[in-house]
């Protein structure tokens, strides 16, 4: 059986899917190869809650959304704050897609991987 990557995204993320018209799941599977894609309940909560208070992300959202629906599982969580989810699935050997720097720092700190987007153009894991 084929063994795949797995990767999370968050909310920052999958905006840079908009945002930036990034294919993110096309870069992250360039740099590790075959990869699952999953999305917490709690950056589904995350970006509802965007969708509804920032109209200038909304239109980003929504994209996200369909790609969402196209390429990632979702794994139902706890509602409780996203960041917190992202570690926990970390320590679970979940490589983390996200361009938030500090909950970046804190999973490498912990010697769990992350993938990024650098010079809004590619994904880079470390």
């Amino acid at each position: 059986m084929e063994k795949f990557n797995k990767v999370v995204l968050d909310t920052n993320m999958l905006l840079a899917i908009g945002e930036l018209k990034l294919d993110v799941f096309e870069e992250i599977e360039k740099f590790l190869g075959k990869t699952e894609f999953f999305v917490p309940t709690e950056v589904l909560h995350e970006m509802e809650k965007l969708k509804k208070e920032n109209k200038t992300k909304a239109k980003n959202v929504l994209i996200a959304e369909i790609m969402i629906k196209k390429k990632c599982k979702i794994i139902k969580g706890e509602n409780q704050e996203a960041d917190k989810k992202m570690k926990e699935l970390a320590e679970q050997g979940f490589i983390i897609a996200t361009n938030d720097k500090e909950l970046r720092r804190a999973i490498k700190k912990k010697g769990f991987k992350t993938a990024f987007v650098r010079q809004k153009k590619v994904i880079v894991v470390e």
